[in-house]
């Protein structure tokens, strides 16, 4: 078990590194737009479908 964690704790650091970069970038972008629709003024709104419904 030891051997394996020398042998791929380079991999397993740079995995760790890329998934918390993606996160950070997810939460960066959430609150962006959210900002940015904060701003517009435009009020929160639930989204309703038009149109007939499907799952008769």
């Amino acid at each position: 078990m030891l051997d394996v964690l020398k042998r791929y704790s380079m991999a397993f650091i740079f995995l760790f590194i890329v998934v918390a970069l993606m996160l950070a970038g997810t939460m960066g972008v959430m609150s962006f737009g959210d900002k940015m629709l904060r701003d517009t003024g435009v009020e929160m709104q639930t989204m309703k479908p038009r149109g007939e419904d499907l799952s008769k």
